[in-house]
């Protein structure tokens, strides 16, 4: 009688154990179908069986890391090469290491303390094979054989499976029981005020003593402690780029003085500083991944000058044809100019392209017309900048704040519009976005010498669900009264988020704007979430940079 009392409770609890797993796997299930690629999710279950959301989220991004790494190994047959193969080796790439740290952050049981880096770490991943697939687009004369068609096909796949990814990752944050978006401190935030510390070296040498009282004699007001803070900006080493030194201690070029840096230096070991003296430096920049913690400071606007001009008629893909391109994490510029001088004739041509997480620029000048500043992924701060373009300048899909910055629409061609913006948010669970506050916007010269002959607008969408929003700006009244501009027909108008708060100036009237589903006119409480405390989690690593910047709400 114990025996088989025994074996009926047995029989009871795996019955019951089954019972329970049946349950959870149709829940699982069921949450696939609110996912964007229903069958994608449905297919990790097949094969794998989770107990809880969490876990299938870090089953998904395992998945989604073993699929790169199968596409980089693919793109390795094809390397060195030229054109969209290229930028798409470089993009897998930067993928492989953006998933290896996301799939890190899970394995380690980190899961709800690092959430905004696991959603800003897959987002980027994403958007990575979005450019890719872009790159093709183009390079229209490209011919696609099979061997490309299958990278193509194997990146279409590996963006579904982050896709996944991502909506597992924010649902099992989401019914953890935390809130998603933490509340600022304060809704009306004081600025950050400016102060020149006593700079700490790593490596103190008469030479960088002698570089930063220069610094501090011209006024750039860059390498200052954070009021409250835990002491002043730490610097590692300083060199200094100047093609006309005479005693040999300076670099010639700045990708020489990049090149000089560190490789996976970490934020706690200081600075690498490159001190760029003034001049035109003709050459095409790029800070890879590997050189985290580079700060590239100038003489000044117009004075410090780095130019290109690729561009995609000339044969680059739009991802290539920056003059300056930053991966490295935590990058940092001030007082310098970037061009690209291609023209409006030549269509794309990007003068700045930042992939770099947690990086920002200060008191710089961006310039060109078709696809100026490329903010491409990641988290990013630009402040006190000038940016000039003509068709959709300001694009990308990095979650991006612009404060206290000149924008400034051109001249374009004849039978071509302004669009000051074309965010490129591609998937709904993506953090990503462009805040633009507390900036002037205002016409160039030759747009006011043209009697303002085209339309200017605020931005078009460029993806499914582009976001941007417009918080406390002055516009100048060329800004058309619809404000907004279809991309193609009525793409996007249901899923995209434009909205503007408290802006100011004969542009800002907004009763007249589009009647769009996706457009609003937001309050205090809403506009909150698109500042720097909030949008971009500022407070956490823009302190140790030194960039005055204003946390909330002016």
């Amino acid at each position: 009688m114990a025996q088989n009392s025994v074996l009926f409770t047995t029989i009871s609890l795996l019955i019951f154990s089954i019972s329970s797993h049946c349950q959870d796997l149709t829940t699982l299930k069921a949450l696939c179908d609110v996912t964007p690629h229903p069958l994608v999710c449905k297919s990790i279950l097949s094969v794998e069986l989770p107990t809880s959301v969490s876990e299938f989220a870090s089953i998904a991004i395992q998945k989604s890391l073993e699929a790169s790494r199968h596409l980089l190994a693919s793109l390795d047959e094809h390397f060195p090469t030229s054109g969209p193969l290229n930028d798409c080796h470089l993009l897998g790439d930067i993928t492989v290491i953006q998933l290896s740290r996301a799939f890190k952050i899970t394995a380690e049981g980190n899961f709800l303390f690092e959430v905004n880096d696991l959603l800003t770490l897959l987002s980027a991943a994403m958007t990575n094979y979005e450019t890719c697939l872009g790159s093709f687009h183009d390079v229209k004369s490209e011919h696609v054989v099979n061997d490309q068609l299958n990278i193509l096909i194997r990146v279409a796949d590996g963006q579904k499976l982050i896709s996944v990814s991502l909506a597992l990752t924010k649902e099992a944050w989401l019914t953890s029981g935390a809130s998603l978006k933490k509340p600022p401190p304060r809704i009306l935030a004081e600025e950050k005020k400016s102060s020149l510390p006593d700079v700490s070296y790593v490596k103190v040498t008469k030479r960088e003593r002698m570089i930063y009282e220069r610094v501090k004699v011209l006024g750039r007001k860059l390498l200052q402690s954070y009021p409250g803070g835990n002491g002043a900006l730490k610097v590692a080493k300083t060199v200094v780029v100047n093609p006309n030194d005479v005693n040999g201690d300076a670099f010639k070029t700045i990708n020489d003085a990049v090149a000089a840096a560190p490789t996976k230096a970490e934020s706690e070991n200081g600075y690498f500083v490159i001190y760029v003296v003034a001049g035109v430096y003709e050459e095409y920049v790029t800070v890879p991944s590997n050189k985290s913690y580079v700060m590239i400071i100038g003489d000044g606007i117009d004075k410090t000058i780095i130019t290109g001009n690729r561009n995609v008629i000339d044969g680059s893909t739009t991802f290539a044809s920056a003059t300056l391109a930053v991966i490295g994490r935590g990058f940092m510029a001030a007082n310098i100019t970037v061009r690209n001088t291609a023209g409006p004739t030549k269509h794309q041509a990007v003068a700045v392209r930042n992939s770099a997480d947690m990086s920002a620029f200060y008191k710089c000048s961006f310039e060109g017309y078709q696809d100026t500043l490329y903010a491409h992924s990641l988290r990013q701060f630009y402040r006190e900048c000038d940016i000039y373009g003509t068709v959709d300048f300001i694009f990308g899909n990095a979650a991006t704040v612009l404060q206290n910055c000149n924008i400034i629409p051109r001249l374009p061609l004849q039978g071509q519009f302004n669009a000051i913006t074309a965010q490129g948010r591609s998937d709904p669970n993506q953090n990503t976005g462009i805040s633009i506050q507390n900036c002037r916007i205002i016409p160039s010269a030759e747009l006011v010498s043209s009697n303002y002959s085209v339309k200017t607008y605020l931005g078009r969408p460029w993806k499914e669900y582009s976001r941007t929003v417009y918080l406390q700006n002055f516009m100048d009244g060329f800004i058309d009264a619809k404000g907004w501009n279809e991309w193609m027909g009525d793409f996007a108008l249901n899923t995209l988020y434009y909205a503007e708060f408290n802006n100011t100036g004969p542009g800002s009237e907004t009763a007249y704007r589009v009647n769009w589903p996706g457009y609003h006119v937001i309050n205090e409480t809403e506009a909150v979430w698109f500042t720097v405390s909030s949008f971009i989690v500022g407070d956490s690593w823009l302190p140790s940079m030194g960039v005055p910047y204003t946390g909330g709400l002016m």
